[in-house]
């Protein structure tokens, strides 16, 4: 599977984050639990980015980088 590039990376982000969160405005530095984010959000979401990316990140991660410009670090760096 390959890897995204940043810029397509933050848009499929943003998208998910759109629809789970059922908000019409997001940005890369927006933080996932201020959004209305919860621990059951952020499982279902982690699982979409394994689903599309093939990229496993420990639940923890999105709790202590909860924004779209870090969640995208970890995915890269994955």
């Amino acid at each position: 599977m390959s890897v995204p590039t940043r810029t397509e990376l933050e848009t499929e982000l943003i998208r998910l984050w759109s629809e789970k969160l059922n908000v019409t405005s997001v940005g890369a530095d927006d933080d996932f639990f201020a959004l209305g984010g919860d621990s059951l959000l952020a499982a279902d979401l982690l699982m979409d980015l394994y689903e599309q990316f093939g990229v496993e990140l420990d639940a923890a991660v999105l709790f202590l980088r909860p924004t779209i410009a870090e969640l995208v670090d970890e995915v890269l760096a994955a």
